[in-house]
C-alpha cells in the first residue's frame, strides 16, 4: 500500500491478489478503516469485505477478468461472483451493465489489511434483495462415525451444508453440539474468510468430490483447501502426513462451518465462541508470487 498527498480526497493506493497470483490488481480509496458486510446467502458463505474502489482507479496488472477468474452468478444474475479457479480466492463483484458496470473488491484479496482491526458498516439487506435462496438438498448421513473421542458420550448432532449453488455439499454427524470455531489470518484462510473445526474425516460424507471441487496446496504441501468449482466457496481442508505426536493427519478435516445450512438444522453461526488464531505469524512468511 502506498500514500500520495497529491491526491484528492487522501485517497491510498491498495494492492491486491489471490492466493496463487495469477490475478494482481491495484485501486485508490479512502484509507480503509471500516468494511461493508452483506446478509445474503453467498457473502455470508463466503465471508465477504468489500470495498468500492475510487472511480476509474481499479486497474489489472496481471491476468484478465474475464478469462483469468471464473464468474458465479444466480438469482437475478445481476452481480457476477468472481474467483481464481486454482486457488480459490474470491476476489471481486462486477456489477451487470444494466447496473452500470461497477465493481466491488472483497478486501480479503487486499494485502497489508488487518481485517480483525476493521469496523464492520451496517451490513447491506442483501437477504431482503430477489427471491430467497433456495437451500441445496441434504447428503445422506455417513455410517461409520468415530466414537471413541471422549466427547462421543454426549447426544450425536447431524449438521448438513454446502457451497452455494450446491454442487458439493456434505452432512456432518458431530459428537455433540456445534459451539466454537476458529478463524484464522493466515494468508489463505484470510482470503477465503472460513471458520474451521476438525472433526474426524469419518463422521463426514460428501457430495460432489471430486468432480465438483477444486484443491488447491502451497509451501509444505501437507493441506489442500478444497473449494467449488463452480461457485468458489471454501469447503474443507484437507490434511496429509503426520502431526508432532506422529498421528496421520488425515483422519481430520477441517470444515469451514460458514457453510453449515441453518434452514436444514439446529446451527446458529452467531451463537459460536471463535477463536482467532494468529497464523499470519507462523513461517515461512507468505509472498505474493510474482
Amino acid at each position: 500500500m502506498t500514500s500520495d498527498a497529491a491526491l484528492p480526497d487522501a485517497l491510498l493506493e491498495y494492492k491486491g491478489n489471490c492466493h496463487c497470483g495469477a490475478f494482481r490488481f491495484r485501486f485508490k480509496a479512502p484509507k480503509i478503516t471500516a468494511a461493508r458486510e452483506c446478509d445474503c446467502s453467498i457473502c455470508f458463505k463466503n465471508n465477504y469485505l468489500w470495498q468500492p474502489p475510487a472511480e476509474g482507479s481499479f486497474i489489472i496488472e496481471k491476468g484478465e477478468e474475464d478469462k483469468t477468474l471464473v464468474s458465479y452468478k444466480f438469482g437475478k444474475k445481476v452481480l457476477a461472483h468472481k474467483f481464481c479457479p486454482t486457488c480459490g480466492t474470491s476476489v471481486l463483484g462486477r456489477y451487470s451493465t444494466e447496473l452500470g458496470d461497477s465493481v466491488m473488491i472483497n478486501l480479503r484479496a487486499v494485502n497489508d489489511i488487518d481485517f480483525w482491526s476493521l469496523t464492520r458498516s451496517p451490513a447491506f439487506k442483501g437477504l431482503k434483495e430477489g427471491d430467497p435462496y433456495q437451500t441445496p438438498t441434504a447428503v445422506s448421513s455417513p455410517t461409520d462415525v468415530d466414537s471413541s473421542a471422549p466427547e462421543a458420550v454426549q447426544e450425536i448432532q447431524t449438521y448438513h451444508g454446502s457451497c452455494h449453488c450446491g454442487a458439493v455439499a456434505f452432512t456432518l454427524r458431530n459428537p455433540g453440539k456445534i459451539t466454537s470455531a476458529r478463524e484464522c489470518n493466515c494468508s489463505i484462510c484470510a482470503r477465503d474468510g472460513v471458520a474451521w473445526i476438525y472433526p474426524p474425516t469419518r463422521n463426514i460424507a460428501f457430495r460432489g468430490l471430486p468432480e465438483y471441487v477444486g484443491e488447491y496446496t502451497f509451501a509444505a504441501n501437507r493441506t489442500f483447501h478444497g473449494f467449488c468449482k463452480i461457485c468458489g466457496v471454501s469447503i474443507y481442508e484437507r490434511f496429509i502426513g503426520l502431526n508432532d505426536e506422529g498421528l496421520e493427519r488425515s483422519l481430520r478435516r477441517a470444515l469451514n462451518v460458514r457453510t453449515i445450512n441453518h434452514q436444514l438444522c439446529n446451527f446458529d453461526f452467531v451463537a459460536l465462541e471463535i477463536e482467532k488464531w494468529d497464523g499470519k505469524a507462523k513461517a515461512p512468511m507468505y509472498t505474493v508470487p510474482t
